[in-house]
């Protein structure tokens, strides 16, 4: 039987976490060995009497630890059963993402902001370069931003496939839920919005459903598609990239952090759009320059001109339209690069982040 701190490791490794020194200090700040035994029976949804078998353990007491666990956000409850985390990022967006009945220590969340900045960045890194060698897909794509879309007028609707449209995608949705961004409400290295995620709205709201019938869940919400249309627009202005779940940036996000990092970003998919720029109305302000988060913004000086001015570099530019948003001049605009086919085959749904597990099914 797993003993003292073995529990620890054991965990980390069910978690698919590196069994470092930073993740086996957060584990033991989160629970106790006796804790983790509970826990090391609950990858599946489990009840007390369940648990208590196992385990060899008055029924009362493990019910008893099962309680505490949940009102301190680390596994879900259900009716009769309880449930850990399947994977390393539901783990955390559960006990740091607002589910937790208290606030989150703030001993446990620079544990955490150590942790990811160091060992879980290059563990994404990993990842994502196995499921690109393995698949030749990425996990991830960009989505072009709806501001952006609206701002090229040589892009007509019929040209917009739905499965790169995300106001559609909200238009097409039964019930929309947002909220905060699990990464930025934690370690975030910016001032940009935290309520950016709207992956509870996958699966017909299920999972939205979900967390927003449990008590304190107060992160996440329901909103109508004026609200949902109001928070995309905000968080576009704030420059940050739709990855189709989330609105991330290169400070904090798991995932355009950590491609950031080591510069990988053929990591993550293009979208079908590439940024081009009307010399005549660029003024040379820079300002696509800053907001560009792929490094795909020089400026140059055109011919005949006295001034210096956008270019884009087609190899580094994702068509994620943050520089169209952000330019006042409306000097950039979007032009379709890529076939339908690009987006059209078989990938990852947008929203299959893991942000939510199995134990959205716990009864």
């Amino acid at each position: 039987m797993t003993t003292g701190n073995e529990v620890y490791t054991e965990v980390a490794e069910k978690l698919g976490a590196p069994t470092s020194k930073r993740m086996l200090s957060l584990l033991e700040a989160y629970f106790s060995p006796e804790e983790g035994k509970v826990l090391l029976e609950l990858f599946a949804p489990a009840t007390p009497e369940e648990v208590a078998g196992k385990l060899n353990m008055d029924e009362k007491g493990v019910f008893n630890i099962l309680e505490e666990l949940a009102d301190r956000g680390i596994i879900t409850k259900g009716q009769t059963e309880y449930c850990f985390h399947s994977n390393l990022i539901t783990f955390h967006h559960h006990t740091v993402g607002g589910v937790a009945r208290e606030p989150v220590p703030e001993k446990i969340e620079e544990l955490w902001r150590d942790f990811f900045f160091d060992d879980w960045s290059d563990m994404f890194i990993e990842t994502y370069i196995k499921r690109l060698e393995d698949t030749g897909k990425p996990v991830h794509r960009v989505w072009p931003l709806t501001g952006a879309l609206e701002l090229s007028p040589n892009i007509k609707p019929e040209d917009i496939l739905p499965e790169e449209n995300f106001k559609l995608f909200l238009e097409n949705t039964e019930r929309i839920f947002v909220g905060h961004c699990g990464c930025r409400k934690n370690w975030a290295r910016c001032d940009h919005p935290v309520e950016t995620c709207f992956a509870p709205i996958q699966g017909g709201g299920k999972a939205g459903e979900f967390f927003i019938e449990k008590p304190n869940r107060t992160s996440i919400r329901e909103i109508s598609l004026e609200e949902a249309l109001e928070v995309v627009r905000r968080n576009e202005e704030a420059g940050l990239v739709n990855t189709g779940a989330c609105f991330c940036c290169t400070c904090s996000c798991e995932i355009l952090y950590s491609v950031d990092r080591v510069k990988r970003f053929d990591l993550v998919g293009r979208s079908r759009y590439q940024a081009t720029v009307d010399l005549e109305k660029c003024s040379g302000c820079q300002e696509c320059v800053e907001r560009c988060p792929f490094y795909a913004v020089e400026m140059v000086k055109p011919p005949d001109s006295k001034k210096l001015k956008a270019s884009i570099i087609a190899d580094n530019c994702m068509g994620c339209g943050v520089c169209i948003v952000g330019c006042e001049q409306r000097a950039l605009t979007f032009e379709v690069v890529r076939p339908p086919e690009y987006i059209r085959r078989p990938q990852t749904k947008a929203g299959q982040t893991g942000l939510f597990c199995r134990c959205t099914e716990v009864k």
